[in-house]
């Protein structure tokens, strides 16, 4: 049972849910009231997450598809459509975030893939469920400090640009929906704890033998809170911005890290 009514009687789509942010977008909408689809390219990796959440199956619908195929979005909001009629929320959580590295040492199809999945195929599906979206409605994408603030000893080129080119996107796209009535708007993590940093710092410990201990103090310490958020607390974000408190707010990016990066 929902505990909040926050967004009590809005039906929410989360794309790719994953272990981490995604899961958490789908465990904050159904504790907030609300109804919630979910898509992933892992059908099993669904199946135990719809197990893990637990919800009311009536306010669950799940389906396995991929943002680079437009008859696998398709089904999806056709599925969405004939059980709710409608869409109040869109989460765009799928991304790829690989490979590391620079121009220099990086393949060009490789940014191609990268923007493929995150770029093209947010659009995509967005753009499938125009027709569902209500008026009221939210549109979230998920961009990266990345967008922003490269690191030198951190270069992620192909997945910083992708996630600039899906900030620049949402205003555009904020411009474009608006009357219609529906929002578009960017939560951007920085460091964020969860299943990817911990993997990162596991193998960075191992390749530079400093403690996993002090790599994760040293992000910490970039902060100005001197924390590091996780995926909760992104997900917590999300729900502002699908709920009626942000009705108000389009076309604009909401950093959550701790302060770590403040223009």
């Amino acid at each position: 049972m929902p505990t909040s009514q926050l967004l009590k009687g809005k039906v929410v789509l989360v794309s790719g849910v994953g272990p981490g942010l995604g899961r958490s977008c789908a465990k904050a909408a159904l504790h907030h009231g609300a109804s919630v689809a979910l898509g992933d390219l892992d059908g099993d990796r669904l199946v135990g997450i719809v197990a893990e959440l637990g919800a009311d199956p009536a306010r669950v619908l799940a389906r396995r598809f991929d943002v680079g195929d437009p008859a696998e979005i398709e089904r999806l909001v056709a599925a969405v459509g004939q059980r709710w009629g409608g869409l109040d929320g869109l989460v765009h959580v799928a991304a790829l975030d690989t490979p590391m590295g620079g121009l220099a040492d990086g393949d060009l199809d490789d940014w191609d893939r990268v923007s493929r999945v995150n770029v093209r195929g947010t659009l995509e599906v967005t753009k499938a469920t125009l027709e569902l979206l209500r008026p009221g409605a939210s549109v979230v994408l998920i961009g990266s400090i990345g967008a922003v603030r490269p690191r030198a000893g951190n270069l992620r080129l192909a997945y910083g640009a992708s996630k600039g080119a899906l900030s620049t996107a949402a205003r555009y796209l904020a411009v474009e929906l608006g009357p219609r009535g529906v929002r578009v708007n960017t939560v951007a993590p920085g460091w964020k704890w969860g299943p990817v940093l911990a993997g990162y710092v596991e193998q960075l410990s191992a390749s530079t033998g400093v403690s996993k201990e002090e790599i994760v103090e040293g992000y910490r310490s970039e902060a100005a809170l001197h924390d590091i958020a996780d995926d909760d607390d992104v997900a917590d974000s999300v729900v502002f911005f699908l709920s009626d408190l942000s009705r108000k707010v389009s076309g604009q990016t909401l950093h959550v890290d701790a302060g770590g990066y403040i223009p």
